[in-house]
C-alpha cells in the first residue's frame, strides 16, 4: 500500500509517552495504532483527535512512499494459498 504510520516515531521524537497521549486524548490508544502501518480502520476523526492532542499535522503521522518490492512480494506470497500449500508440503517432507 505504501502508507507509513509514524505515531510511535512522532511520540518518541516529542518525548511523549503513550500514557501522556492517552491522558490528552481521554481514551486508550489501541495496539493497532502503535505499528508502522496505518490501522485498517483509521478514520479522519481519529487522525483529527491525534493531531489536536499532539498539536501536529496529519502529515506528521502519515506518509506515502513506494513499497519495497521485496516486502510486496513477501506479502503477496503470504496471501497465496497455493504457495502456502507448497510450503506446508515441503515442511512436512523435510521435517
Amino acid at each position: 500500500m505504501g502508507l507509513r504510520w509514524h505515531l510511535t516515531d512522532f511520540l518518541s521524537q516529542q518525548q511523549i509517552s503513550l500514557e501522556e497521549l492517552e491522558s490528552r486524548l481521554g481514551f486508550p490508544v489501541g495496539q493497532d495504532l502503535r505499528g508502522d502501518r496505518p490501522p485498517i480502520d483509521l478514520s479522519l476523526p481519529i487522525v483529527g483527535d491525534l493531531c489536536c492532542a499532539l498539536q501536529c499535522q496529519p502529515g506528521d503521522l502519515l506518509s506515502w512512499g513506494p513499497d519495497d518490492p521485496a516486502e510486496q512480494a513477501e506479502r503477496t506470497l503470504a496471501q497465496d494459498a497455493l504457495f502456502q500449500s507448497f510450503l506446508a508440503y515441503r515442511q512436512s517432507t523435510n521435517g
